[in-house]
């Protein structure tokens, strides 16, 4: 049996930035690479790269397949995502490639663990008042007793995570190094794997008046929507800090800004609900806001770890054995 045929849908610079020298080698010494440097990778160029390959790696910059994209390659069989959501790639076929059990795995875990990094160093920059203490001492102060006041130390307290999803998994894993307690909310999280991972599920009305940190990792869907309003933010302690690193739309926006105008809580936010904010937004401006563009994932060299794993699953897939990130499209609506 010969090498399977793979075509890499990633433009020049995503190659480059997402698939190393090493793993784009070890790529092909399995199989027969399909793949030129492109600027950019148009539909066009897609559909003739697909022709009669057995798998695909895509990724960001990838085009939106069409029926067209799997006309051409009657003997597709695995598509490996090099990205996290395969949603808006694959919507407008999704039960054509049901249909032909194609196989779909993604590089979700990957980006996960970068996610869940960035919001443990943020929840803990955040709960120590850095961010405050560093203007504080630019202004030629030192000890201020009203902002140390306000610190929170990782002991003893309850840290809520709202959605145990890859990203909301890892950060639980990452947590256990520190004596706290953990609730989780998730509406598809069973007893049984709650236990697993250590921690207390609970209502979201529980986790929202119960924590001390609040943590955002739900997908964005029509069932999330605005799912934190102000029904349950008006719940969040005094003092309380408010965590999103997953997608604004879940955030009723004004609802938050409203209980951050109070000063009650903290907020530290990488995503917005439009992104950016409006210039004019009180979210660049209110005191109790800690506001990044959109840099949880992977946006420098953890990509090359979303392409090894890409890698790694289409070595595993053609050699027969297990793979280990096949997305669930049976549970196609609740994916984010």
């Amino acid at each position: 049996m010969g090498k399977p045929r793979i075509a890499v849908l990633l433009s020049k610079e995503m190659r480059r930035n997402c698939i190393s020298e090493e793993d784009f080698q070890r790529l092909s010494n399995f199989a027969e690479v399909v793949y030129e440097s492109e600027d950019a990778i148009t539909e066009e160029i897609a559909i003739k790269w697909m022709e009669n390959v057995d798998g695909c790696l895509t990724g960001w910059g990838t085009p939106v397949f069409s029926d067209t994209f799997l006309k051409v390659a009657p003997k597709l069989k695995v598509i490996a995502h090099s990205a996290g959501s395969v949603k808006l790639m694959l919507g407008k076929i999704i039960e054509q490639i049901k249909e032909r059990n194609i196989v779909v795995t993604n590089a979700a875990v990957s980006l996960g663990k970068a996610v869940a990094e960035f919001t443990l160093g943020m929840m803990l920059m955040t709960m120590k008042r850095a961010w405050w203490f560093r203007d504080l001492t630019r202004e030629g102060k030192w000890r201020e007793e009203t902002e140390r006041k306000k610190v929170i130390e990782p002991y003893g307290i309850t840290v809520g995570i709202i959605g145990a999803s890859n990203v909301g998994r890892h950060l639980i894993k990452l947590l256990k190094q520190f004596d706290v307690k953990i609730m989780a909310y998730d509406p598809y999280l069973s007893e049984e794997e709650a236990s697993a991972l250590g921690v207390s599920k609970v209502s979201l009305e529980n986790l929202m008046s119960c924590s001390d940190i609040v943590s955002l990792h739900a997908p964005a869907t029509e069932e999330t929507k605005h799912m934190i309003n102000k029904t349950n933010l008006r719940l969040m302690k005094d003092g309380a800090i408010f965590i999103n690193t997953a997608r604004g739309s879940i955030v009723n926006e004004q609802d938050l800004i409203k209980e951050l105008e109070t000063g009650r809580i903290t907020a530290c936010l990488d995503v917005t609900d439009p992104e950016p904010p409006d210039i004019n937004s009180p979210l660049r401006k209110l005191p109790n806001v800690v506001l990044t563009p959109h840099i949880a994932g992977a946006i420098a060299n953890n990509r090359l770890r979303n392409g090894r794993y890409a890698v790694d699953e289409l070595e595993r897939f053609f050699r027969g054995e297990k793979i280990l990130y096949e997305v669930n499209l049976s549970h196609w609506e609740h994916l984010g």
